[in-house]
């Protein structure tokens, strides 16, 4: 798409006719500053459970002065609409991959969510110099506050995947989880390609105001500092105490039955924040005896990096995870 210096585009590429008749397509905001330089690509609601970006997408957008902008920024609010207009963490497609999360690097002749996919990698991925891929909680009230980096990837692509999560991080969340990513997320496959990339995780779903706006503010901090760090816009690098934990420094406290989960975890300030061996997380509540069935406690000391709000909770999910081992940078 052409979009002339200085100026702000809104398109709808199509995707596939429906079954309705209508037409399926993906959401491309593309903002081009006065200024030459980079291409930034950001996409959100790969899973359909997970909106939380989609406000801050909006503030961001209309925060940004075109002509103080070096390069250009291309916004895919809505990854998967398919799966967003059902609230569903993935596709509805009858078979096959159905997770556009590991559908990458699609196919324009596959299901629908590999059609998705495939239109992301020409949109957003091939010409990119840097990838955004976010994420939040979603359905069945998850939560969570942090940037995630592939610490296995190595030379400049690694490297300036590591700084992007630290910038974006230095927003607000402050936690940054080394995790390997998947060649079938469009992160891993950005990298695959040594374009350099992170994938955030910051936000729910249906939560009250005063908390929405706590994880909005560091989506928006986030990206702003980022395109500082990238040299995309003038000003001042924001950089906060960032605490760093690994992939196999973390454990799980999870629920051995479905129920209702009573969680005593559930605000903005519980994320980040450090918890001992055995404090009481939540409980387990028998929706149909009324009995508190089961107690779920910290595993071991460290920091708390995933929770779940109150609310019927099906066996098999995760509950809380908690960072073990984790240093500061």
């Amino acid at each position: 798409m052409e979009v002339a210096a200085g100026s702000y585009e809104y398109v709808k590429i199509p995707v596939a006719q429906m079954l309705t008749g209508s037409e399926t397509g993906l959401p491309l905001h593309c903002v081009r500053g006065a200024k030459p330089g980079p291409t930034l690509s950001v996409l959100a609601c790969v899973h359909g459970d997970e909106p939380q970006p989609i406000r801050a997408f909006q503030n961001v957008l209309a925060q940004i002065d075109r002509a103080q902008l070096s390069g250009a920024l291309l916004v895919v609010p809505v990854a998967n609409p398919f799966a967003f207009a059902n609230f569903s963490r993935q596709s509805p497609d009858q078979h096959e991959q159905t997770n556009l999360w590991g559908a990458f690097p699609g196919s324009a002749k596959g299901t629908l969510t590999q059609r998705y996919a495939h239109k992301i990698r020409e949109l957003l991925i091939e010409g990119a110099d840097y990838l955004v891929e976010c994420h939040s909680g979603g359905a069945a009230g998850r939560i969570q506050r942090r940037v995630d980096m592939d610490p296995d990837i190595e030379g400049a692509a690694g490297e300036k995947s590591r700084e992007m999560a630290i910038a974006f991080a230095s927003g607000g969340a402050a936690l940054v989880h080394g995790v390997p990513f998947s060649k079938s997320s469009a992160s891993g496959h950005a990298l695959a390609q040594k374009i350099p990339a992170v994938s955030v995780e910051i936000g729910g779903a249906y939560l009250p105001e005063c908390e929405e706006n706590l994880y909005r503010e560091n989506l928006e901090e986030g990206f702003l500092n980022l395109l500082v760090h990238l040299g995309m816009l003038p000003g001042e690098e924001k950089r906060l105490r960032i605490t760093y934990f690994g992939f196999a420094n973390r454990a799980e406290a999870n629920p051995s039955s479905g129920g209702y989960l009573i969680s005593r975890k559930t605000h903005f300030a519980d994320l980040g924040a450090k918890v001992s061996e055995g404090e009481l997380l939540g409980e387990m509540l028998d929706p149909f005896s009324l009995e508190v069935v089961e107690e779920l406690r910290s595993p071991a000391d460290g920091v708390l990096f995933f929770s779940r709000c109150s609310g019927p909770f099906e066996v098999g999910n995760k509950g809380f995870a908690v960072a073990t081992e984790y240093r500061e940078i």
